[in-house]
């Protein structure tokens, strides 16, 4: 496939699935991402994320996603967890864990870890009968069709799924904690982000 138009309409056809996958996923969300939205929105300490591969990069993302919706949240990579770090981990907290299989040794050591510490632990995972889901206190499955993926094995439109029921569950997470673009302004001060909250703010001041 030397030729740019063919190259281009390859290009379309992964774009086409990727919406056509994220588009079917609201037909299959259902009580359990409420649930683990509670869970996440009543979390009285840090929830932790977790994850390697691809999912790791969603993972990263999520969680500081969570803190700008009001709720704590830092990554936890089993590289280091599983060296150490898991030990930050405290009893009442929160992990969740991204894995499309669900077979991660090292995902699943850091679930049963933070078991044994008392947190709540949750899948976000693809596969429903996985180990990962049985160690798991809720489960919310995210599923896409395996063909999807880039030469059928590498994570491209699980990884964007996964992506956007994130971004579900942190919607339902921010309605519920309440937290307001003010609150946020406070703790993100920098960029263009920071920029827009401060002359929003500057705004809002001067209409009162």
């Amino acid at each position: 496939m030397n030729r740019p138009g063919q190259q281009l309409d390859l290009a379309r056809e992964v774009l086409r699935s990727e919406a056509e996958a994220v588009l079917a996923l609201a037909d299959q969300v259902d009580d359990a991402l409420l649930d683990c939205a509670g869970v996440l929105s009543d979390c009285p300490g840090i929830i932790w994320v977790t994850g390697v591969g691809t999912s790791a990069a969603v993972g990263r993302r999520f969680a500081h996603i969570l803190t700008d919706c009001g709720v704590r949240s830092m990554f936890l990579s089993p590289e280091q967890g599983l060296h150490g770090h898991a030990g930050v981990m405290a009893a009442g907290e929160v992990l969740v864990a991204l894995s499309r299989g669900g077979e991660s040794d090292e995902v699943n050591q850091m679930v049963r870890i933070a078991n044994d510490r008392g947190c709540i632990t949750i899948a976000f995972v693809h596969d429903t009968a996985s180990s990962l889901v049985q160690i798991c206190d809720n489960r919310l499955p995210i599923q896409t069709p395996q063909e999807l993926e880039l030469m059928g094995y590498v994570a491209t439109t699980s990884t964007v799924a996964f992506s956007a029921i994130c971004d579900a569950v942190a919607a339902v997470v921010l309605e519920r904690t309440g937290y307001t673009p003010e609150d946020l302004g406070r703790f993100h001060p920098g960029g263009a982000v920071g920029r827009a909250l401060d002359a929003d703010g500057s705004q809002g001041a001067e209409a009162v």
